[in-house]
C-alpha cells in the first residue's frame, strides 16, 4: 500500500538511519521497512496521540 500522509518527525525518530531516504518509507503508512509489524503498529499508536496532543513530533519531516 503506498503511503499517503507525509513523513513524520515522530518516523524519522524511530529509524534515523535512512532519513534521508523518502523511498525507505514509501511503502509503508506508518514506519518503514525497519521495523516489524508490531513495531510498526506502536509507531502509529503513538503517532495517533502525538496528532491528538499537537506534538510537533507528528509534523512533517524537513
Amino acid at each position: 500500500m503506498p503511503r499517503t500522509e507525509p513523513i513524520t518527525r515522530l518516523e524519522v525518530a524511530a529509524c534515523p538511519t535512512h532519513r534521508m531516504d523518502v523511498k525507505h518509507y514509501a511503502a509503508y503508512e506508518v514506519g518503514c521497512a525497519c521495523l516489524n509489524d508490531d513495531r510498526r503498529a506502536a509507531l502509529a499508536r503513538r503517532l495517533a496521540a502525538a496528532r491528538e496532543e499537537g506534538n510537533p513530533l507528528a509534523e512533517m519531516a524537513e
